[in-house]
């Protein structure tokens, strides 16, 4: 009986497959692109002095589903925090990193609507190079 009910759970298994395969498909075919044109970086020291924060601001609204944070891995990012602007002064975590980044680039993948992305590095080491965004194709008409 036991048999039989696992050549029924893998003959199941196998006929969802395509189905699954097909819509992992169907995400990977949207378009992603890099929205960060015309970005500017602005860069300050915390209060403290002990750490830095960079901003980057678009010149428009984006949707943003991918942030790539590039920097140099001989000093790895440790208590980073990537925040994103929601409004004039309404800044919202898109992710804290408390343990040492040792890889770059280091990828977010987090689906927002900003216009700024903010990094605040609470420690004296390592510092980000650059960042890229990316997000769905803008569909502006050309008429």
């Amino acid at each position: 009986m036991t048999h039989l009910k696992n050549r029924i759970c893998s003959i199941f298994a196998f006929a969802l497959l395509p189905f699954v395969m097909f819509g992992c498909l169907s995400l990977a075919a949207q378009n992603t692109v890099r929205v960060d044109d015309g970005m500017t970086e602005t860069f300050e020291m915390s209060e403290s002095g002990t750490g830095a924060i960079q901003k980057w601001i678009l010149p428009e609204r984006r949707s943003i589903s991918r942030i790539k944070i590039h920097f140099d891995p001989i000093d790895p990012l440790k208590n980073v925090t990537v925040y994103a602007r929601m409004g004039e002064d309404n800044w919202r975590v898109v992710k804290a990193i408390k343990t040492p980044i040792r890889t770059s680039p280091y990828i977010i993948r987090a689906p927002l609507s900003t216009d700024a992305i903010r990094i605040v590095l609470s420690s004296s080491i390592g510092m980000v190079d650059r960042i890229v965004l990316y997000g769905a194709e803008s569909r502006t008409s050309t008429e």
